[in-house]
């Protein structure tokens, strides 16, 4: 189902047993708890990838849900010593790939508003007046890229991943990520820049 999954795995293979594979065993057996508990897990860093390339929280929600039944109805072929969260977020962004290319258009929609969730201690106003500012300059700024340039920002920056998880769910080598990486902060960089330009 995945092969670009299967082909750039071999790399992240660690000794000892993958955080999920309790989980899933339990799953594959019909334990429907099981398999609650693994959506459970991964369903904010699903839905968030497919609303940053879907950009529409409806879309986001249809896929993310459909992301999970297909990892549901394929248990049988996952293999448990992978890693579990890295092959269900590739399902997703194949899904929202398929959506992107019968879209046809996906540069030129525009971004729907929605905020990053950052952690943080309590704030006061006047910092959160500032940190919304700023928040709303990057979406903006963001809704500008291409998906691809969304994709890779949202995966390192917000989900925390590093870039040789991002190489297997994207199905590239790890440097090809670093480029496209540096290629991304670049353009994101000059669009807030001239942004901050043109609002002085």
């Amino acid at each position: 189902m995945l092969p670009s999954l299967s082909m750039s795995l071999g790399t992240m293979t660690a000794d000892a047993e993958q955080p999920w594979a309790q989980e899933v065993r339990r799953a594959r057996k019909g334990d429907s708890s099981a398999f609650a508990a693994l959506v459970r897990g991964l369903q904010r860093p699903v839905f968030g990838l497919c609303l940053r390339l879907l950009r529409t929280e409806a879309e986001a929600t249809e896929v993310a849900q459909e992301t999970f039944l297909r990892a549901y109805q394929n248990l049988e072929r996952f293999d448990e010593t992978r890693p579990f969260d890295l092959w269900v977020l590739t399902i997703a962004r194949n899904l929202c790939l398929d959506i992107l290319r019968r879209r046809q258009k996906v540069q030129t929609e525009d971004l729907e508003p929605h905020a990053l969730t950052f952690a943080s201690s309590e704030p006061n106003s006047e910092e959160k007046a500032i940190d919304n500012q700023q928040r709303q300059s990057l979406e903006d700024a963001m809704g500008t890229l291409s998906a691809d340039d969304r994709e890779v920002l949202a995966l390192y920056y917000v989900q925390k991943r590093t870039t040789k998880e991002i190489a297997v769910i994207m199905g590239v080598a790890p440097g090809t990520i670093m480029a496209r990486l540096f290629r991304a902060r670049e353009k994101l960089r000059t669009r807030m820049m001239a942004a901050e330009r043109g609002a002085a």
